[in-house]
C-alpha cells in the first residue's frame, strides 16, 4: 500500500490518489508568482537618462541659466572675464562693505574666490578688505597674490603695491614699504 496521507480507498478497494484542490491551486499560483518573479520585461528602445537642472543659487535666488553671450563679462580693470555668479558675488560683498560688514564681504569674495581662484582683482579685494580689519599681514600676503596672478594688469598691480606699502608701513616695516614705494614710482 502507498501513503495514507496521499492515497483512499474507493469502493472496490482499489487505491486512488486524492486530489486536494486547495494545496494544488495554492502550488500553481505560488509556482507562477515564483517564475514570473524571475523574468524580466525587455526594453526595445535605448533607457534617456534623467534631465536634471544644474541651477546656481545665490542667496536663496537661483539664477537663470545663462545665454551663451551673458557667460563672459567684461570684469572691473580689465581682468580675465568673469561669470555672473562671481559678479553677483562681486556686488554683494560691495554692497555689504559699504554697509559696513567688512567680514561679511569677506565672505562673499572668499565664496567668488572658491569659483574663480586665478581672479586676480578677488584676492586685491578681499585684500583691501583684511587691511581695512588691520589684518596687514594677511593683506600683504592677498595682495602678493593677487600681482601673481594678474600679469599684465598694471593698474592691478600699481594698487597692489600701494596697498602693500601702506601695510608694512602700519606693521613697522620701513624697508618693505620703501620697496613698494620705489615700485610705485616707476
Amino acid at each position: 500500500m502507498a501513503n495514507l496521507t496521499n492515497v483512499k480507498l474507493n469502493h472496490f478497494g482499489n487505491e486512488f490518489l486524492v486530489n486536494n484542490s486547495v494545496n494544488s491551486v495554492f502550488l500553481l499560483v505560488f509556482m507562477g508568482l515564483l517564475l514570473n518573479g524571475c523574468t524580466t520585461i525587455s526594453n526595445t528602445g535605448t533607457p534617456q537618462p534623467a534631465e536634471v537642472e544644474d541651477r546656481t543659487v545665490v542667496n536663496g535666488e537661483v539664477l537663470p541659466f545663462p545665454n551663451e553671450t551673458d557667460i563672459q563679462v567684461e570684469s572691473l580693470y580689465g581682468q580675465n572675464n568673469t561669470s555672473p555668479v562671481v559678479q553677483r558675488l562681486l556686488t554683494e560683498a560691495e554692497h555689504q562693505r559699504a554697509a559696513g560688514a567688512p567680514e561679511a564681504a569677506a565672505n562673499f569674495l572668499e565664496r567668488a574666490l572658491r569659483i574663480a581662484p586665478q581672479n586676480a582683482m578677488l584676492w586685491s579685494r578681499l585684500a583691501d578688505i583684511r587691511y581695512a580689519q588691520n589684518d596687514f599681514q594677511q593683506s600683504v600676503q592677498l595682495a602678493a597674490k593677487s600681482n601673481t596672478l594678474a600679469a599684465s594688469d598694471q593698474q592691478l598691480r600699481r594698487q597692489n603695491w600701494y596697498l602693500m606699502a601702506n601695510a608694512y608701513l602700519a606693521m613697522g616695516n620701513q624697508q618693505a614699504a620703501q620697496k613698494y614705494r620705489d615700485k610705485l614710482a616707476q
